[in-house]
């Protein structure tokens, strides 16, 4: 690995985008945090990483906003003269049912996991070939996949075009951007421990994962350099329920 190589964080602020940042940080990578809302946890993010000795910067914007994407893409370029690879870790969770579900709604979830992804993708590879150098795109899917609930079709479906984005752009971006996707199973809870600790029981490996299992499939998949077109599960063995 380059020790100058870039690498961009959609949603790089909180949660499993804070732990990437740090972890590829720590491993030579120097990361932009993209963030929307969250400027005041982007900006101690870049703080506590300079007190570390590593280079970082934040830049903002809403992935929602499609007609913004190229400009940021740009800010993101600028911070350090490139970007090698693209985390497309942002996401939306809305628990909201068919029922509830109207047109904004699901607008604003593909925009952001779907429509987002595949620009800032053709931004990279562009930025690439004028530098005519390699670099590579991670898509930040979900393990729940293949067993969706009925309370977030959206998010789900937006998902699922991003899944299936990762094998169309990796066949028409290479050799590029290899393109790959991560599939995060029971590590960070969004506020429903009750189901962690029942999930605990379930799982074949009887445990939940660590932001660090998450981490450490991103850098397998930033180095791999023979690797494209795979979604690597990293959720305890959740699928096989």
């Amino acid at each position: 690995m380059n020790s100058k190589e870039v690498v961009l964080i959609t949603g790089g602020a909180k949660r499993l985008g804070r732990a990437m940042a740090l972890s590829l940080a720590a491993s030579g990578y120097r990361v932009v945090i993209h963030c929307n809302e969250s400027v005041e946890q982007a900006e101690k993010l870049v703080q506590e990483l300079a007190l570390q000795g590593f280079d970082s910067a934040y830049v903002q914007g809403d992935l929602s906003d499609s007609g913004a994407l190229a400009s940021l893409f740009s800010q993101a370029v600028q911070a350090f003269g490139q970007v090698d690879h693209l985390i497309n870790n942002a996401s939306l969770f809305p628990a909201r049912t068919m029922d509830e579900t109207d047109l904004a709604l699901f607008e604003q979830v593909m925009a952001v996991h779907s429509t987002a992804p595949f620009f800032l993708s053709r931004e990279l590879y562009l930025h690439l070939k004028v530098r005519a150098v390699k670099g590579s795109v991670i898509n930040m899917l979900d393990a729940k996949l293949t067993s969706p609930t009925a309370s977030r079709p959206a998010y789900y479906c937006a998902k699922g075009a991003l899944a299936y984005q990762t094998k169309a752009l990796a066949a028409a971006l290479g050799p590029t951007l290899r393109v790959n996707a991560v599939s995060p199973g029971l590590v960070l809870s969004n506020g429903d421990d009750a189901y962690f600790t029942k999930m605990q029981n379930q799982l074949p490996l009887k445990t939940t994962g660590k932001t660090d299992d998450i981490c450490q499939a991103v850098s397998y998949l930033l180095g791999s350099s023979f690797v494209t077109g795979t979604e690597l599960c990293v959720d305890g063995g959740q699928r096989l329920l």
